[in-house]
């Protein structure tokens, strides 16, 4: 029997985002073909097929999920009656940070008390295995920042991100927690009491509408959502190829601003190596007691320029030692 109800363009997105291989840049690029999520379902497969980084397989599969529209609606109404909210780039909900992006996620679920997000927000990321500095510094710099009006922005991992949430907490914030996993999968597990105090006083974020496990490539993915969200990035303590300098090369491919905690030479760990190299690259730096210069500088962006173009070339020789 022909499914004869008609479709609203959340129920498009959710189809589109349960093809395999089929990623939010190969989404784009299909509306920017066809003008609408509608329009894709209604092309012919060669028209599909020939597109860049298409073939008949992958064209196959996104028109064989137009079968499935009941079932669609089904998950919707199961994700509903867990409070969860689910948005696509239509809805006047989504965040307007994440829209121009080419890699915005298709689909957008939302759980917590925050409902809109609409106040700055700052990234604060790091190490798994931080130092006791810098836990302190994370915890200090997110109940500063809370308490200046930034909603804080972190992954939910163990280390510097769980420090992060926790700090804005502890300063009667807002915190959002960005998924790699669908959203009833908190990883690491060890953190489902965070996500639970997350969802009451800020929310939780993932692009998984269906049961997802962790992967690595699904932690990294969702780093550009976290920076996305971000009009400036921290990166606290990280290794150099650790996940957080993937988000900082988000934030920088996203044009957004990039701080890093300038640690003293004299007792450089492995996992201050990234920032030093991020430092190197014209990331602003701060030193671990500089909690109040970074508020300062988040509160009047227009500054940081000016605090960039001061450091002078000797300066920056320093941090290369």
């Amino acid at each position: 029997m022909a499914d004869s109800q008609e479709k609203t363009p959340l129920e498009y997105w959710l189809a589109l985002s349960s093809v395999e291989g089929l990623g939010s840049v190969r989404i784009k690029r299909l509306i920017a073909r066809f003008g609408s999520v509608q329009a894709i379902f209604e092309a012919e497969l060669p028209e599909i097929a020939r597109l860049p980084s298409f073939n008949p397989v992958l064209a196959s599969r996104i028109l064989t999920v137009s079968g499935n529209f009941p079932s669609f609606r089904e998950k919707l109404d199961t994700l509903s009656n867990q409070n969860v909210r689910v948005l696509c780039p239509e809805d006047p909900a989504y965040p307007a940070q994440l829209k121009p992006l080419p890699d915005a996620p298709g689909i957008l679920c939302h759980t917590g008390e925050l409902i809109e997000i609409d106040a700055p927000c700052v990234a604060i990321v790091g190490s798994q295995q931080p130092s006791t500095e810098a836990i302190q510094l994370t915890l200090a710099l997110a109940t500063a920042l809370a308490l200046a009006g930034f909603t804080i922005v972190s992954g939910l991992a163990s280390g510097i991100d769980t420090c992060a949430h926790s700090g804005a907490l502890a300063g009667s914030g807002k915190t959002i927690g960005v998924l790699g996993t669908d959203l009833s999968t908190i990883y690491p597990p060890e953190n489902r009491r965070l996500a639970t105090d997350i969802r009451s006083q800020g929310c939780l974020l993932s692009e998984h509408p269906f049961r997802t496990q962790p992967s690595p490539g699904n932690l990294i993915q969702r780093n550009r959502i976290i920076t996305g969200l971000s009009t400036a990035t921290i990166v606290i303590e990280a290794r150099k190829s650790g996940g957080a300098m993937h988000a900082a090369r988000y934030a920088q491919r996203q044009d957004r601003a990039l701080l890093a905690c300038r640690w003293d030479g004299a007792e450089l760990r492995n996992t201050r190596e990234g920032p030093r190299e991020l430092i190197r690259g014209g990331a602003f730096p701060f030193a671990p007691t500089e909690v109040d210069k970074v508020v300062d500088v988040l509160l009047h962006p227009e500054q940081l320029e000016t605090y960039m173009s001061g450091t002078s070339s000797e300066q920056m020789g320093l941090f290369e030692e």
